[in-house]
């Protein structure tokens, strides 16, 4: 048996039964579970809320391995005024779409004075990274700058290995951007308190710089302080991650094979103390992407926009109209891509159940109330086979445990522990479960 399939086998049956567990122990029924509460203590910042800073954002171009040139996407702290014009512009086909900011994120301002913890993301997929990759996550990535953290995304390489050496050539441009007199991000920067993150093929690139790759002689990189990884790709090697010794958190569903593979990973790193695996059973693997259903939304408007006698955008992929060709690559990700990544992928049409409500040619209609009509939005189908946690719901508690978690265990501050418990799970009803071990 291949050791990818050997590894989501092992996994299988305690997947199985921490699913009967989640749904048991976190008061989970065939309803939704309520959003995340408000802070479990009113003396700090709720994390699954804005911070107490504003946000500015940079890109710029770095040299990676074999001088490969990649754009950089920097998010910080600032205390400069929001800009709610800003638009982040990305390449896309023959043109271009634009994204709003979640936060009026300001371009190119000065960091806030003073020294924060560095988070270093590499995102999704196993190609070249393409330029929407920068904005993939940006209601996460704005709200952690807002909360205090430097957030820095590089368009990855399409080598799994040369990702892992990447990474630390990433920190090392961080670094070096802190160190430069009238940078933004001159002295912004603690270079003692730096985290690694990552999602699907990120995620496992963010394994192997934490763990190293003994075989292609990758060492971990010793400045790299916690972790915290969604459903990772499964190109990591388990001997490799069980040298990682940092706290780490990892999120995953039960839905696609990446999330069936967690519980192996989560056995075989016992050096890594402590380490928090929060299972979301009814999530697919592209659920992580915390900013794809404000994509579709604001990608399909500016389609019609541009052309309101477009067929619907959601069902034609129209290449003449890059806004309106994103929006439906991303509604129907799941599908397109099966041979990729397989059953339990999911698609914004399964979990973005709001797109087109406030729409110059409304999905909103049979019936109307307030939510995408069925179809375009489709619960289930042939690659989707069990109902999706929404995104308005899911993407809040991956905020407030991602938060949580980079609060107290690169930040230091241990007030924010109680969001990582499962008794908080429990008792606000999430659609999670954690398990926590010391």
């Amino acid at each position: 048996m291949p050791a990818i399939a050997f590894r989501i086998a092992r996994a299988s049956a305690f997947a199985c039964l921490l699913v009967f567990t989640n749904l048991t122990a976190a008061g989970i029924d065939s309803s939704h579970a309520t959003q995340v509460a408000a802070a479990a203590n009113p003396n700090i910042a709720a994390p699954d809320q804005p911070g107490p800073f504003n946000v500015g954002v940079t890109v710029f171009s770095a040299t990676m391995s074999g001088g490969r040139t990649t754009l950089v996407q920097v998010f910080y702290p600032t205390a400069q005024p929001v800009d709610c014009a800003m638009r982040y512009r990305i390449n896309y086909l023959a043109g271009f779409y634009e994204v709003q900011s979640p936060l009026c994120a300001r371009s190119n301002a000065l960091a806030y004075p003073g020294v924060f913890p560095l988070v270093v993301h590499d995102h999704g997929g196993p190609g070249p990274g393409a330029d929407f990759q920068r904005v993939a996550q940006i209601p996460l990535h704005e709200t952690m700058a807002s909360h205090g953290f430097v957030t820095a995304v590089a368009l990855h390489s399409a080598d799994p290995v040369v990702r892992v050496r990447d990474l630390t050539l990433v920190v090392d441009a961080l670094l070096a951007r802190n160190a430069a007199s009238g940078d933004p991000l001159a002295g912004s920067i603690d270079p003692d308190r730096i985290g690694i993150s990552g999602i699907s093929a990120g995620a496992a690139a963010a394994i192997g710089a934490a763990g190293g790759i003994e075989a292609s002689g990758v060492p971990a990189d010793p400045r790299i302080k916690a972790m915290v990884v969604y459903e990772p790709g499964l190109e990591y090697p388990l001997d490799g991650a069980s040298r990682i010794a940092i706290p780490y958190l990892i999120m995953g569903g039960s839905q696609s094979r990446y999330g069936l593979a967690i519980p192996a990973l989560f056995a075989e790193t016992v050096l890594a103390l402590p380490r928090i695996y929060v299972l979301n059973p009814s999530a697919t693997h592209l659920s992580y992407w915390t900013g794809m259903c404000a994509e579709i939304d604001q990608t399909r408007e500016a389609g019609l926009l541009a052309d309101p006698a477009l067929p619907e955008p959601l069902t034609n992929r129209i290449a003449t109209n890059p806004p309106a060709a994103r929006a439906y690559d991303l509604w129907n990700m799941g599908q397109t891509l099966f041979a990729l990544f397989g059953p339990g992928a999911g698609s914004g049409r399964n979990f973005c159940d709001r797109v087109g409500v406030d729409s110059i040619r409304s999905l909103d209609a049979n019936p109307q109330d307030g939510f995408t009509d069925s179809p375009p939005f489709l619960p289930t189908d042939t690659v989707t086979l069990n109902p999706v946690i929404p995104n308005e719901i899911l993407v809040p508690q991956i905020t407030l445990h991602t938060v949580a978690f980079w609060k107290t265990f690169l930040e230091g501050d241990h007030r924010y522990m109680p969001y990582l418990t499962p008794g908080y799970a429990r008792s606000h009803r999430l659609e999670a479960v954690v398990f926590k071990i010391d």
